[in-house]
């Protein structure tokens, strides 16, 4: 009980020195040009339908837009070269107001063994046992819970179907983890 409530506590803590940090920033950069923080960023996927079926069906996002060729020409722009290579994509929003661009891209995803990069998604602690329980119906290997941080810190470990290494984690989990790095390898998914 007493370890629950620290870490708990830590993971408040932890939360409010973040949140200090952020205001900090803000205030020292009154009347000055400063980044807002990330509007989007991109993972890419070997198939789109796959990357579809992953990251809304699984992860619970929620497709903003498809861009193909018929986007394109909606769009006044030609047909993507080597069949949409590099142009075709997903817009999914998972939590928060990031956007994630899946982009139709043979190579690029991580090595199997290596932990960067990665992306790492929050969630309350009370949802962590959850998001295991979830992935674990949908048949995805995962390596965790985890801590890396603090006490009460807990992440969860896996890769998508194309190898791209996910993480879902959170501050003030009370439940049992380890406390090791990844072992990616262990994870890995045949691409």
């Amino acid at each position: 009980m007493r370890t629950a409530i620290r870490n708990r506590l830590i993971g408040y803590g932890f939360k409010t020195w973040a949140w200090s940090v952020r205001m900090r920033r803000l205030l020292a950069a009154l009347g000055r040009p400063r980044l807002r923080g990330v509007e989007h960023f991109t993972i890419p996927v070997k198939d789109l339908a796959a990357a579809r079926r992953f990251y809304c069906d699984v992860l619970g996002g929620a497709l903003m837009m498809t861009i193909d060729d018929d986007a394109l020409k909606k769009f006044g722009r030609p047909p993507a070269p080597d069949g949409g290579e590099g142009s075709h994509h997903l817009s999914v929003y998972l939590g928060g107001a990031t956007r994630v661009d899946l982009f139709l891209q043979q190579q690029g995803q991580t090595a199997p063994t290596l932990g960067h990069p990665h992306y790492a998604f929050g969630v309350p602690a009370r949802d962590l046992s959850k998001w295991q329980r979830r992935l674990a119906a949908e048949g995805v290997a995962m390596d965790g819970p985890l801590q890396l941080g603090p006490p009460g810190h807990a992440s969860i470990y896996f890769d998508d179907p194309f190898g791209n290494h996910l993480e879902i984690t959170c501050l003030g989990f009370t439940g049992a983890v380890e406390q090791r790095p990844p072992m990616h390898g262990r994870i890995a998914r045949a691409a």
